[in-house]
């Protein structure tokens, strides 16, 4: 684990909260100047606690009204079939996200769809075709209760 101060701590927490917020800005809310805030911001780049600044977009807004979860079965549990499944994931965009799980399923998808058609047609297209799939369960969201990327630092 990676040691982090009440400093560092404040940064993080601002630029969450506020990704846009000039260094400047940031500086006189955590307490220091310009310069040693950049740093201390750099600092946490290069240790890999934050990461580049993207926007996020809101799927429906787009036209992508499905969002599921499919809980994948491996065939082999092999390294390399493994890893050849996690390879191909990378190449399917309407999987925003893929977990590696422990329990009775061994991956579980975020797939987005702008329709349960278009979903049926990434099932047949993209996710029965994926390396070393033994089963796919699917569940369709009813609504977002909590979708949030803030961490509690």
């Amino acid at each position: 684990m990676i040691k982090i101060d009440d400093a560092d701590r404040k940064i993080l927490n601002c630029i969450q909260q506020d990704p846009d917020i000039t260094m400047r800005e940031l500086g006189d809310i955590v307490g220091m100047s310009h310069s040693p805030c950049w740093r201390r911001l750099q600092r946490l780049k290069d240790l890999g606690i934050v990461g580049d600044k993207t926007f996020t977009i809101d799927p429906e807004a787009v036209g992508y009204e499905i969002r599921v979860l499919c809980f994948v079965r491996i065939a082999e549990h092999k390294r390399d079939r493994l890893q050849k499944f996690e390879d191909a994931v990378q190449a399917v965009p309407e999987i925003l996200q893929c977990y590696s799980l422990s329990g009775d399923h061994d991956y579980v998808l975020q797939v987005i769809a702008r329709s349960v058609r278009d979903y049926e047609e990434t099932v047949k297209n993209a996710l029965v075709q994926l390396p070393n799939v033994q089963s796919i369960s699917t569940s369709f969201t009813l609504k977002a209760v909590k979708d949030s990327r803030l961490v509690p630092v």
